[in-house]
């Protein structure tokens, strides 16, 4: 069986990664964080020293990290680790599952590809921690066919759905436009339930109202609940939340940008409503 590693164990990649254990899955971890190394040691995983190390150990490496710079410095050298490309042999696969420019995986693509090593980019979405622990994910794929193929298994131990959108970068768009989609969706409810309470109408009246068949309804207005116990619970506490949703739309912006697509809303809410999150928080 194909041996998997896997970097970034927060509120996303740890639940991603006990489902790989319990596929029975030979895993290797790595965090910064020593808790849930310990928690995924303990359901049957290995750990790694560093992400060097952990790339000797793996065939595919799975990388669920915040931003651009943690999943750079998690593939390429840093202080005294020569990084995972640099563990990995000719023929693995890395698979991105942070949000992250589409320039990015394609310059990591560069730089792997000498060695024998291919990029895909898997973001995923469909309900946060709480789907990321009970494998129900979605997965946007990008990259070649054949790699994709290799990481089926692993990719249906943590997802319910995978699509595979075509080129390296694919994967990455696709998501990019679903958290602009999602995240605005978000602002527009909080705004709605905000209005009502200025009127003195409880936010639970005016959930039950919305989602009992009314036209406002979404995802979202249905699971405002859930979303708040995650942000309440979230690693990096609310202003994580918030720097989470500052990073996908401006990534949406980025993507706009590229391709000369006209996006007056995404700009009007990274103009206007990123700085009232910052001052709140996604839910209030």
């Amino acid at each position: 069986m194909v041996k998997v590693g896997f970097i970034g164990l927060g509120n996303m990649g740890e639940g991603m990664a006990l489902n790989l254990v319990r596929a029975g899955i030979p895993l290797t971890v790595r965090d910064v964080r020593p808790e849930p190394v310990a928690r995924l040691t303990a359901a049957g995983a290995a750990a790694a020293s560093s992400n060097y190390a952990l790339g000797q150990a793996c065939e595919i490496v799975c990388i669920a990290v915040f931003d651009e710079e943690q999943v750079r410095r998690s593939c390429l050298a840093v202080g005294e680790d020569p990084g995972l490309l640099a563990g990995l042999s000719a023929g693995g696969i890395v698979c991105i599952h942070s949000t992250i420019p589409t320039s990015l995986s394609r310059e990591l693509a560069e730089i792997a590809a000498p060695r024998g090593i291919q990029i895909l980019d898997v973001p995923m979405t469909g309900g946060g921690e709480v789907a990321a622990r009970e494998g129900t994910l979605t997965f946007f794929v990008g990259g070649e066919a054949s790699a994709f193929e290799r990481c089926q298994p692993a990719f249906e131990a943590m997802a319910r759905n995978v699509f595979h959108m075509g080129a390296l970068g694919a994967g990455a768009a696709a998501k990019i436009m679903s958290n602009f989609l999602a995240i605005s969706n978000t602002i527009v409810v909080r705004e709605g339930l905000r209005l009502g309470r200025g009127f003195g109408i409880a936010e639970e009246r005016l959930l039950e109202i919305v989602n009992s068949g009314g036209v406002g309804s979404s995802w979202v207005s249905n699971n405002w609940q859930r979303i708040r116990e995650q942000e309440s619970h979230y690693t990096t506490g609310k202003a994580g939340m918030v720097a989470m949703a500052s990073k996908d739309l401006h990534l949406a912006q980025i993507l706009a940008r590229e391709t000369n697509t006209a996006m007056p809303v995404l700009d009007f809410l990274i103009a206007e409503a990123l700085p009232d999150l910052n001052a709140n928080s996604l839910t209030r």
